[in-house]
C-alpha cells in the first residue's frame, strides 16, 4: 500500500470524523490523490470519466423513479390510509398503535425503498398518533425510526439496486431474496414491542371503527395496496424489470389521483420534484465521488492483496463473513449507506464468490448491514431524521432505539449463516443464484 493511498484513507476518515458532508470527505480526498501520487496529476482526467461512467448505469434510472413514486403517495394521502389500514387488524390489541406503526413502515416501504423517506412521510403521522394514545414520545419515535429500515429491504429497494449496479447481479433476484429478511425484520419489532406491552403495560387503542368504516378505509387502502402488487407482481412474473417498474410505479400513482384521491396539485407535483431531483443529486454524486476512490483502490492493487491475505490465513467462509459483518456495522457509524456500498461491494463480493457464497446472499447480508448503520450513532441518518421531524431528543431516542436495535443486528446474524433464507425464493422464481 502506498503512501498516497494512505493519504488518502487518512483524510477521507479524518475528514467524515470532523463531521464533513460525505460527499465533500469523498470527493476532496479522491481528487487530492492526484495530486500527492507521483505521476498521477497527468492522469486527472480520469477522475472526472471515472466519476461520470460511475453514474452511467440504466439500472440507476430507477433510483429516482422510485423516489418520486414515493413523494407522490405521501403528497396524495394514501400513507394516511395504511395507517388507517393496518390499525383495522392490530389497532385493538395490548400495545396496538405501536404495532400499527410497525406495519404501516412495511407496506410504505413496498412503494417507496426508502427508509428516510418513509420516516419523514409516516413518522409525524405515527409519532402522533401514539402520543395519543399515551405513548412515551421518545419510544415512539425509536420505533418509528428502527422499524423503517425495512423500507429499503422490502422491495422495491433503492440499496438493492446500487448493490445490483455495482456487482452485475440481478435486480429481481435481489429483490425477491430480501422479501423474507425484510419480514423477518417487521416480525422481530413486533415480537419485541409484544415483550414491552406485557412488561410495560402498553395501552390498548380507544378507537373503534364500525364495520361499515372497515369497509371505507379498506376500499381507500386499495390504491396503496394495488401498487404493491403491480410493482412486485411485475418484476416477480418477469412481465417486467425493475427500472422499467419505478416509471409504472410513478404513472400509476399518477393515474390513481387523478381517477379517485384529486388531491395532487400542479405545485405539490413541482415540489414532488424538487425532492426527488434533491436525493437523487445526493445518491448519484456519492455514486460518482466513490467510483473513483474504487478504480484508486484498484489501481493500488487493494483487492489482490485483500485476496492473498485471505487465502495465505486459509480463512473459512463463515469467519470471514463475521469479519465483514463486524467491519461494515463499525463503518456504519459514521459513513453513509450509499458511500459504503460503492466503497465496498465492487471489493468484497468477488472476494465471497471465490469462497464460493452466493452474489445474491451477500448483497441481501450487505443491504441489512449497511441499513443498520442508519440507527446506529454518531452518524445514524434515521436517527436525526426522526428527531429532525417529531422534535425529540436524539439521546434519549438512541437510549430506546437499543432493543431494536440489538433485534436487527440478530436478524442480521441469523440472514449471514442461513443463506437458504434468502436464496429460497429467488430458486423457486427460477432466478441464477
Amino acid at each position: 500500500m502506498s503512501s498516497s493511498l494512505i493519504i488518502l484513507i487518512v483524510m477521507l476518515f479524518g475528514m467524515l470524523l470532523i463531521g464533513a458532508p460525505v460527499i465533500m470527505a469523498i470527493g476532496t480526498s479522491a481528487l487530492a490523490y492526484f495530486f500527492i501520487s507521483p505521476g498521477m496529476v497527468d492522469s486527472l482526467m480520469m477522475y472526472a470519466h471515472r466519476m461520470f461512467t460511475g453514474m452511467d448505469s440504466f439500472i440507476y434510472v430507477c433510483i429516482p423513479l422510485f423516489m418520486l413514486s414515493g413523494e407522490l403517495m405521501a403528497r396524495t394521502g394514501l400513507m394516511d390510509k395504511i395507517v388507517d389500514f393496518a390499525r383495522i387488524f392490530v389497532g385493538r390489541l395490548q400495545g396496538g398503535v405501536a404495532y400499527v406503526a410497525i406495519l404501516a413502515n412495511m407496506m410504505f416501504g413496498c412503494v417507496s425503498g426508502s427508509g428516510i423517506a418513509c420516516i419523514a412521510a409516516l413518522g409525524p403521522i405515527e409519532v402522533s398518533m401514539m402520543e395519543k394514545e399515551r405513548y412515551n414520545k421518545d419510544f415512539s419515535a425509536a420505533l418509528v425510526a428502527t422499524s423503517a429500515l425495512q423500507g429499503p429491504i422490502i422491495p422495491p429497494s433503492i440499496p438493492a439496486v446500487m448493490f445490483a449496479g455495482l456487482t452485475s447481479v440481478s435486480v429481481g433476484a435481489m429483490f425477491v431474496g430480501q422479501i423474507v429478511p425484510g419480514v423477518m425484520l417487521g416480525v422481530v419489532h413486533i415480537m419485541i414491542v409484544a415483550f414491552m406491552a406485557r412488561k410495560y403495560n402498553f395501552p390498548k387503542s380507544e378507537v373503534h371503527f364500525t364495520v361499515k368504516e372497515k369497509l371505507q378505509i379498506s376500499l381507500k387502502a386499495l390504491g396503496a395496496i394495488g401498487m404493491v402488487v403491480v410493482v412486485l407482481g411485475g418484476i416477480m412474473s418477469g412481465i417486467f424489470t425493475a427500472t422499467e417498474a419505478s416509471g409504472i410505479a410513478v404513472i400509476y400513482v399518477l393515474v390513481l389521483d387523478l381517477a379517485v384521491t384529486h388531491r395532487l396539485k400542479l405545485s405539490e407535483l413541482w415540489e414532488c420534484l424538487k425532492v426527488s431531483a434533491k436525493g437523487t443529486a445526493t445518491v448519484y454524486l456519492i455514486i460518482g465521488f466513490t467510483s473513483v476512490i474504487s478504480w484508486i483502490l484498484s489501481v493500488e492493487n487493494v483487492p489482490i492483496m485483500l485476496s492473498s491475505f485471505i487465502q495465505n490465513t486459509n480463512m473459512s467462509p463463515y469467519l470471514f463473513l463475521f469479519l465483514f459483518n463486524i467491519f461494515i456495522l463499525f463503518n456504519g457509524m459514521w459513513i453513509s449507506d450509499s458511500a459504503q456500498q460503492v466503497l465496498y461491494a465492487p471489493i468484497f463480493t468477488p472476494l465471497f464468490v471465490a469462497m464460493g457464497c452466493s452474489p445474491i446472499h451477500i448483497g441481501v447480508v450487505f443491504v441489512i448491514n449497511i441499513m443498520i448503520g442508519m440507527i446506529t450513532p454518531p452518524f445514524g441518518m434515521a436517527l436525526y431524521t426522526v428527531c429532525g421531524v417529531t422534535g425529540c431528543d436524539l439521546k434519549k431516542v438512541v437510549k430506546k432505539s437499543l432493543p431494536f436495535t440489538i433485534g436487527c443486528i440478530f436478524i442480521l446474524f441469523l440472514v449471514s449463516y442461513c443463506p437458504l433464507l434468502v436464496l429460497t425464493l429467488p430458486r423457486m422464481m427460477g432466478y441464477p443464484v
